[in-house]
């Protein structure tokens, strides 16, 4: 009834147009809907699919990153702890030769003491020996001239070195 209403004009639509393009419409939406729309559907789940793996790799990569900067802090922490463990060996090892050199110089100085004392003491006692000798002989001239005669030197010269040696030795004691 509505058809052939609507083919009297009631409506002003042609029911036979209408129903050809009606059945256009069908058909037209059937064929894109049978080989165009799966070739647009895959299209669009390729494309999600790469957007996908894209996101993914970003995140990976970002981890990645993550990953490797936290490795490369701890390499530079590690470097900076071996740095300050070789700095610090350098040191104790800079202090004990300059505790060792000053020991060696220390002990050389006191070698180059005792040398000298010894070579004092030396020279002390050569001093003393050509004093005593000068004094004996002083002694013997002025004994010599004292008595004014001759005693035998070699009684003399006994006499005056026991009497130099005794006074020597009170004198050191």
């Amino acid at each position: 009834m509505i058809i052939a209403a609507a083919s009297n004009g009631g409506l002003g639509i042609n029911a036979w147009a209408f129903l050809s393009q009606l059945i256009s419409f069908i058909i037209a939406l059937v064929i894109v809907w049978k080989y165009f729309l799966p070739v647009v559907n895959r299209t669009l789940d390729k494309r999600q699919a790469l957007i996908r793996e894209g996101i993914e790799n970003a995140e990976k990569a970002k981890q990645e990153l993550a990953e490797a900067t936290s490795r490369a802090e701890q390499i530079m922490l590690d470097a900076r702890r071996q740095a300050q463990e070789t700095i610090d060996r350098a040191s104790k090892s800079a202090q004990q030769v300059a505790q060792q050199i000053e020991a060696e110089a220390r002990e050389r100085a006191e070698q180059i003491s005792e040398q000298q004392v010894a070579r004092i003491r030396q020279e002390a006692a050569r001093a003393r020996m050509e004093l005593s000798r000068e004094v004996v002989n002083l002694s013997i001239n002025a004994a010599t001239k004292v008595i004014s005669r001759s005693v035998d030197s070699n009684d003399n010269r006994r006499l005056v070195e026991e009497f130099v040696t005794s006074s020597d030795q009170s004198r050191n004691n």
